[in-house]
């Protein structure tokens, strides 16, 4: 016989599971209810910025030298989404998502040689001359643009609606406005990225729920988030404010695959700095 055993009551296992049943009870309404702020605010994030998600189609010739034969020429097209954010129309996306020469250089390429015979080239440099960009705004309206500054070192590309175009078509833009961006996320906090469907779904607006998993702070900061799922898309915070466009992070200048939200901050001085250096025509 086990000696000094707790002893339990009938009565008061009852009076226990009561309890709990109680407890439970007020909890589920109050859960239910947060649960709905949460919606609510991710709901009126995307009805406020769904017309500053773009879809960017361009069209380039990469131009390449190499070790021993030159790559022929051909062209391009690469689609990728984009966020607009100034007033003018500037869009931001993603670099490697939109020029097909990031990540050639040092590849290696099986040509056809000028003696017919199969031989091996070292890309020794890339480079894409785009020709054509065109910007969708999922309104019917789609202007043509140009890619005005490229930072491939953070896989960022700053695109520029023409004006012309869009003053004839009357068209305003929608802006994230960067320059607000939040100061006190962190980790675990709730985000809320705003992306828009593939083209099987006609690139409507959609909505991704999800937390920050960490925060990088290096020369510039990182947000890993569950939110930011696709290039060139942004992640808000519950009350609205920015933390930065989802981009791919380039590691030692070559592509990792892995996804990043680089912070608001650091891509609105970038996006000014792009403005600054396509109004003076440097």
């Amino acid at each position: 016989m086990l000696q000094n055993s707790p002893s339990f009551s009938v009565g008061g296992l009852i009076k226990a599971a009561a309890l709990f049943s109680i407890a439970f009870a007020f909890a589920l309404p109050h859960q239910a209810s947060a649960q709905k702020e949460v919606n609510d605010a991710a709901r009126s994030l995307m009805d406020k910025y769904k017309g500053a998600l773009v879809v960017v189609t361009a069209e380039s010739k990469v131009v390449t030298t190499t070790d021993g034969d030159p790559l022929p020429t051909k062209t391009q097209q690469r689609r990728t989404l984009g966020t607009t954010v100034f007033p003018n129309g500037l869009i931001v996306c993603s670099n490697s998502a939109l020029d097909a020469s990031v990540g050639l250089v040092q590849q290696k390429v099986r040509l056809q040689g000028k003696d017919g015979k199969p031989k091996i080239v070292t890309v020794a440099s890339a480079k894409s001359e785009f020709s054509k960009v065109e910007i969708s705004y999922g309104d019917a309206v789609v202007l043509p643009g140009r890619v005005i500054a490229q930072r491939p070192e953070i896989d960022l590309a700053f695109v520029l609606p023409d004006a012309a175009a869009a003053k004839k078509l009357g068209k305003t833009f929608t802006a994230v406005d960067l320059s607000k961006f939040a100061t006190t996320a962190k980790a675990a906090d709730n985000v809320v990225g705003l992306s828009r469907s593939s083209a099987v779904y006609s690139y409507m607006p959609t909505v991704i729920m999800g937390h920050i998993t960490g925060v990088f702070k290096g020369d510039r900061t990182y947000y890993v988030t569950t939110a930011g799922t696709a290039q060139g898309i942004p992640v808000f915070t519950l009350g609205g404010s920015p933390i930065g466009v989802t981009l791919e992070r380039i590691v030692d200048g070559k592509r990792s695959g892995i996804l990043g939200t680089l912070s608001a901050g650091s891509i609105q001085v970038m996006a000014n700095l792009a403005m600054e250096k396509a109004t003076s025509g440097k």
